[in-house]
């Protein structure tokens, strides 16, 4: 219990060598910096409108607005995630201590389970954008938009994929929100 702390720090450390190592293969192998912040220049830079002719309704400015609500989710979903991260590592002494009574066990695994979900998240994450960065995108071409929606897509439903394979708690907004609406 006096360490789990400690042992939290180190699988954290860990998660973040393989995410930043998938970072930095992808950097190594298309010269350019795999990251959030990146991917949004290169949003920018595929789907352009003029500020003169804006129009909601065209092509680019319907894949624009998929684009944006679909960035706006994320950032909600990673902010959420890193507020449970945070609260998962507060009660950490907590489960580790349920480890000492076989019938308080089951949270301790629950636990485990959930914080290993949201960390093996970035790493997957990680290779969503590597693989993201790997296509090649062209301005004019009408399928390289709608990777770039698919590729948004995948980084939002990442939580859910994850959730999928080991359980957990889910920070998916739109899962959550349509969760409320229905009660």
């Amino acid at each position: 219990m006096n360490s789990s702390y400690f042992i939290c720090e180190k699988i954290i450390s860990i998660n973040s060598l393989i995410s930043s190592s998938i970072c930095n293969i992808g950097e190594s192998i298309f010269n350019t910096n795999i990251s959030f912040s990146n991917l949004l220049l290169e949003l920018n830079s595929i789907i352009s409108i003029e500020q003169t002719s804006f129009n909601i309704f065209s092509v680019d400015g319907i894949i624009k607005s998929f684009i944006s609500i679909g960035l706006f989710n994320l950032v909600f979903s990673y902010s959420l995630r890193y507020i449970l991260l945070k609260v998962f590592i507060l009660i950490s002494p907590f489960a580790f201590l349920t480890l000492i009574n076989h019938s308080t066990s089951w949270f301790f695994k629950t636990w485990m389970r959930s914080f290993l979900g949201f960390l093996l998240l970035q790493s997957f994450v990680s290779i969503i954008l590597l693989i993201i960065f790997s296509l090649e995108f062209n301005n004019e071409d009408l399928f390289s938009k709608f990777l770039y929606i698919g590729g948004i897509y995948a980084l939002s439903k990442a939580n859910s994929y994850i959730k999928e394979l080991i359980g957990g708690i889910s920070t998916d907004v739109s899962i959550n929100l349509s969760g409320l609406r229905s009660k």
